[in-house]
């Protein structure tokens, strides 16, 4: 076949399957250093890349991956959500040398110091440690890179016909129980309302369609954007009596402008694949043709996924693809956060096949994990798709001790 005959029409479009994405990463050694001082996740992210390298050798990812360094973000944004009495706190008890200093208190300083840890829930499942704020600087200042990111890949995209709308990923981001002025289920910056709130100011976007596929209900994202007509929410959670954080209920939809503008898509324990899929297509896409969004934010936490030890939901890395695929669809520029995944190998698998689905690569991965740096990690999990779903007696049993794995049951809000 000759030249003339292999490339397409003038004026026509490529079918998707041969146009290409631009798709920008935030990585740095320093980044995933400070991301693993989060206990609970420790080496995720850097599971996870390390992953991706393996399944793509000789450097062949950067032909379809950009990994970009983030900043920082100042105190000052921080504060473009969060109070600056709770920055400061960050700042004041999550030094590096913090736990160190209290040991040099008097018994009443260190209740004062308690009391005001308490009022900024700095306690239970969002407890301080050493490198805490440098931490929430750079989870923070990655989804703020990640959305100057995107904005400059749709920007430099002049021509549609060959090339899909950009997406931009920060694995470490997705912190979405934090509230304005208190820290909650391990999440102590609401990176995913300043995200949002910079598309819309420096993006000049106005309508933001954020979706949330987390286990756990998105309550802090969704008390920021309760009141507002630039941002839709869509949650999907597993929601019933004890699990947190206790809100999301389907009855909780806005209030003034914003009112229907946040949809709860409450779910019962054991949900499967197909289940999800369907219940998340049929909503999302409803959503998608009212709101008519010009972004699309995705919180895609894989503690949906059925082993993982604080979910409740009989997911597989294909059920989390294929929602991932669904937001692609839409075609519209998408940035990514990574939010929770508690299993250890099994998230950082889902996470390395979301962005390969996000890189038009999932079929290229092959079928048992490549030998690397951390392949023992894995254990006898050595295949990449081998994520049984798991019986009701057995999903009981590995989440039998959640309680002791730090994390509160708290109060409704």
């Amino acid at each position: 076949m000759d030249d003339d005959k292999m490339a397409p029409a003038s004026g026509r479009t490529q079918p998707a399957a041969l146009r290409r994405r631009a798709v920008a990463c935030m990585y740095s050694k320093a980044y995933f250093q400070a991301l693993g001082r989060l206990p609970v996740h420790r080496q995720r992210e850097r599971m996870t890349l390390a992953l991706l390298e393996a399944c793509f050798p000789a450097g062949s990812l950067s032909q379809y991956l950009q990994l970009l360094a983030p900043t920082l973000a100042t105190r000052t944004q921080l504060q473009a959500f969060h109070s600056r009495d709770y920055v400061d706190a960050l700042h004041e008890f999550g030094g590096g040398n913090s736990f160190v200093e209290e040991t040099q208190l008097s018994v009443a300083q260190k209740k004062a110091r308690q009391q005001q840890l308490s009022d900024f829930e700095l306690v239970d499942d969002a407890y301080v440690f050493p490198g805490l704020f440098d931490y929430c600087s750079y989870v923070a200042g990655a989804t703020l890179t990640a959305v100057d990111a995107l904005l400059h890949l749709m920007g430099s995209q002049s021509d549609t016909r060959v090339l899909l709308p950009p997406v931009a990923i920060n694995m470490g981001g997705g912190r979405h129980h934090a509230m304005r002025s208190q820290a909650s289920g391990f999440c102590y910056v609401n990176d995913v309302v300043l995200g949002v709130q910079r598309l819309l100011t420096k993006g000049n976007i106005q309508r933001v369609l954020c979706v949330d596929i987390d286990v756990h209900h998105g309550d802090g994202t969704q008390e920021a954007f309760y009141f507002s007509e630039k941002v839709t929410t869509v949650s999907f959670h597993l929601f019933e009596r004890g699990f947190f954080p206790g809100t999301g209920a389907a009855t909780e939809v806005g209030v003034g402008r914003g009112k229907h503008n946040n949809i709860n898509v409450p779910l019962q324990r054991g949900i499967t694949d197909t289940q999800f899929h369907e219940i998340f297509e049929s909503i999302v896409g409803k959503a998608a043709e009212l709101v008519q969004p010009e972004a699309l934010v995705l919180v895609c936490g894989v503690d949906t996924l059925a082993r993982d030890v604080l979910g409740g939901f009989n997911l597989t890395s294909d059920g989390i693809c294929a929602c991932v695929e669904s937001m692609m669809a839409l075609t519209l520029p998408m940035l990514l956060l990574g939010a929770g995944g508690y299993s250890g190998a099994d998230a950082s698998k889902c996470l390395a096949a979301v962005v390969a689905t996000v890189m038009g690569q999932r079929e290229a991965l092959p079928d048992r994990i490549p030998e690397h740096d951390f392949y023992e990690e894995y254990g006898c999990a050595v295949r990449l798709w081998d994520q049984a779903i798991a019986t009701l007696e057995s999903a009981a049993a590995i989440r039998s001790n959640r309680n002791q794995q730090g994390v509160s049951q708290k109060r409704k809000r």
